[in-house]
């Protein structure tokens, strides 16, 4: 049994990005073990294989921000090896618009035969919804071309905000205030990113000091990682930014690495 929740990245890429970096994904663990996958895109069971991690007893859903396929495209190998397992059920938490591509997706990819073990929950954006007792989710709308979702997570004591793919959103300002860490996504420091609805490195520093939480970790880079340039008027001491790589976990509380 863990003494504290622990979060593990399985991809930190977008997209369009190196293979190396995977596509994001994370796990998050409460003290007990018990966790949830965040994102489910392309090659996620083998990603989380790589990390050391599988499908077991303690393994409580999926929650899926939008249909993209860098999100989503994964989860019917996901429910392919859960029925193998003997999962009698797996939890998949998203918007409507998820649960209408994920018809279609199942049927096209010749998956129609794990639809049984399929238990699609949608989530209105506003609303807050437990995962058993170990966990509690909340959305709200996200900027961004579909119909998208901006995640907060409950884990024991503490709480985790998930930007998904976004534009800047003032709204996660609020959404994540008196909360622990920021997951932003930063799709590098070229204001092109807001074409596509993504935010810039820029973006995501700016919701986070605002915010006030104590990490800022940045994810779903375009291409590769690049330096981060804090702006010279941050007082830096007030906020820690990871940058994570692939399989790397910490301890969401001390913000150690095992």
């Amino acid at each position: 049994m863990f003494l504290t929740s622990k979060l593990t990245f399985l991809g930190v890429g977008g997209w369009i990005s190196d293979p190396v970096l995977s596509y994001t994904s994370f796990a998050i663990f409460n003290k007990s073990n018990d966790w949830i996958l965040v994102e489910a895109g392309e090659g996620v069971y083998a990603s989380l294989r790589r990390c050391g991690l599988d499908l077991d007893s303690k393994f409580k859903g999926v929650i899926i921000s939008h249909r993209h396929g860098d999100h989503f495209l994964g989860l019917p190998t996901i429910l392919q090896i859960a029925k193998h397992k003997g999962f009698e059920k797996i939890n998949i938490y998203s918007i409507a618009d998820v649960g209408k591509a994920l018809e279609k997706l199942l049927e096209i990819s010749g998956s129609l035969n794990v639809l049984d073990v399929v238990n699609f929950k949608t989530i209105d954006y506003g609303s807050k919804v437990s995962i058993g007792n170990e966990f509690e989710i909340e959305f709200i709308e996200a900027l961004h071309p579909i119909p998208a979702a901006s995640i907060k997570i409950y884990v024991d004591d503490i709480c985790i905000v998930y930007s998904g793919d976004t534009v800047y959103n003032p709204r996660l300002i609020e959404f994540a205030r008196g909360c622990k860490m920021l997951i932003h996504e930063a799709s590098g420091y070229s204001e092109e990113a807001h074409r596509y609805g993504h935010s810039t490195y820029r973006d995501a520093i700016e919701i986070a000091l605002k915010s006030g939480v104590e990490i800022l970790t940045l994810i779903h880079f375009y291409l590769y990682p690049q330096p981060i340039e804090i702006p010279i008027n941050v007082d830096i001491a007030k906020l820690k930014i990871l940058v994570p790589h692939s399989c790397q976990t910490i301890e969401i509380n001390n913000y150690n690495p095992l």
